[in-house]
């Protein structure tokens, strides 16, 4: 079913599911009302069969649309976050030139999650509380007490008043979270450091600040809430106390005022929860707002020459029309080069000089081209995901062995620093140093077994030693593979490079 038709459905389920429960609060209590009368009585021709068999049908179908309801709302909730994900998906897909975060990526994925989310939590509560109100009181008005649905009606639209007034109170929190969180990790990673400054009380200041403030405007929000459901309650027992006296004030029977009493207080409940709905539908549009312009705060890199051309046919990789823009260091230049099977190139110039652009520019080209070559990049910005360092391998070789995974992290001297298979990564890779983290990049590289491997700044965070041993590593485990290294220059060793390699500067 198409995604609105099964919201359609699920709304209405919803709908039908409250009927059957406010009919039954409603039709029982008159029931039991009229019950007690009829006994009191004594001659009473009362007929008990008729309503409890409509007591019988309301419970049966409450339960039914009840289930209903859930299971179809929920699909059509996951239809919706689905398809926000995908949106994100096919916009990372275009951005091409944007270098997205991790983090980046799991903020739109939340706001995904809470837009999609919004059809369960804002919008049925909102439309169960609308048909529930216009039904409610039109049964009142067919029982002969316009007063008392007129009362009910007014009391309705006081609770959304009070919704939507508490709603607009509230500010995103969502962003507000994320830059503390950020704050809390950069404080740990960075105590070591500040105590080595003697700064320690300042950094422990400034994060219990930054505490502080986010915990008060977390209690102003709990305190507007409750303040709206406490508001919401008040006109609940006003409205019941005020539909009761109304009704009795008609000459009623007890069983019709208790219908009538039930029946306020069943639809008054869905009233009350347009608070929570009414939160929700703000937070989804917030997250809408945030989906919209997706990718616009990335860092964006600059945008390559349309002649600019990338091809890998099994035996060189073939770079033309790479236009090189002007800087206050360099003037504007074409560059184009040839590295053939088993050789290597290295890309040489300052920090800014474009070494990333190119590398990337070349990855993005290789990989549109058709074609079972594997092209593989290490990047600067290249993420670890939580769990243990062989997830990490098997998502580049899901066939790869334990044995396998120990001999890449032998080959990236890793094992040296006590790094082992199950040895966890924590998130991004919080676990391990930054050499660490750069030499794991390599080892899932070299697990992709690649026809192509592009790397940028390979030997950062590493030691002179361990630097020395990693470039050879990578070269003999792809003796016959194109290697294209970005470097501010080469190697003191120049062995580590291979018998055959080259350098193209961007200087």
């Amino acid at each position: 079913m198409k995604a609105r038709t099964l919201a359609s459905l699920g709304l209405l389920l919803a709908v039908l599911a409250e009927a059957c429960s406010v009919g039954l609060l409603g039709l029982s209590g008159w029931f039991i009302a009229a019950s007690a009368v009829a006994g009191a009585s004594a001659y009473s021709a009362f007929s008990y069969l008729a309503p409890s068999g409509g007591v019988r049908a309301f419970a049966l179908g409450r339960i039914a649309t009840g289930y209903a309801n859930r299971v179809v709302l929920h699909a059509a909730a996951q239809r919706r976050i689905s398809a926000a994900r995908l949106a994100v998906y096919d916009q990372a897909a275009r951005s091409e030139g944007t270098a997205w975060s991790g983090q980046s990526l799991d903020r739109v994925m939340a706001d995904a999650d809470t837009t999609g989310m919004a059809l369960m939590q804002a919008t049925a509560p909102v439309v169960v509380a609308a048909v529930m109100t216009v039904g409610g009181c039109v049964a009142i008005v067919f029982a002969g007490y316009p007063l008392a649905a007129l009362t009910l009606a007014a009391a309705v639209i006081a609770c959304a008043v009070l919704a939507v007034a508490s709603a607009r109170r509230m500010d995103d929190t969502t962003r507000t979270r994320g830059l503390l969180r950020t704050e809390l990790v950069t404080a740990v990673e960075a105590w070591p450091e500040m105590a080595s400054l003697g700064a320690t009380d300042q950094l422990a200041h400034r994060t219990l600040q930054r505490l502080a403030a986010f915990e008060s405007r977390r209690n102003r929000h709990a305190a507007t809430t409750a303040h709206a459901l406490g508001g919401t309650r008040a006109v609940t027992a006003t409205a019941l106390l005020l539909t009761v006296l109304l009704t009795a004030r008609s000459g009623a029977t007890i069983a019709t005022v208790v219908f009538v009493g039930l029946l306020t207080a069943g639809v008054m409940a869905n009233a009350e929860r347009l608070v929570t709905a009414a939160s929700v539908w703000v937070q989804s549009r917030q997250a809408e707002a945030h989906l919209a312009p997706v990718g616009e705060d990335e860092t964006r890199r600059p945008e390559v020459a349309p002649t600019f051309r990338a091809t890998y046919d099994g035996r060189r990789l073939a770079v033309s029309g790479y236009l090189l823009p002007e800087t206050p260091t360099r003037d504007a230049r074409e560059i184009a080069f040839a590295v053939s099977a088993g050789e290597t190139l290295v890309i040489t110039g300052p920090s800014g000089s474009g070494k990333t652009t190119l590398v990337t520019a070349i990855a993005t080209a290789l990989r549109r081209q058709p074609g079972p070559a594997v092209v593989t990049a290490v990047l600067a910005d290249d993420y670890l995901f939580t769990g243990t360092v062989a997830d990490n391998l098997r998502l580049a070789n899901p066939t790869a062995s334990d044995a396998d995974v120990t001999d890449l992290l032998t080959a990236m001297a890793l094992h040296r620093a006590g790094v082992e298979p199950q040895t966890t990564i924590g998130v991004g890779g919080r676990n391990l140093s930054g050499g660490e983290q750069r030499r794991l990049h390599l080892a899932r590289a070299l697990a992709t077994q690649p026809d192509v491997l592009l790397i940028d700044e390979p030997t950062t965070g590493l030691d002179t030693a361990t630097a020395r041993q990693v470039l050879p590593a990578v070269r003999r485990r792809l003796p016959r593979a194109v290697l294209v290294v970005a470097m501010h220059e080469p190697a003191v060793d120049t062995q580590s490079l291979g018998p055959h390699w080259t350098t193209v500067s961007v200087e």
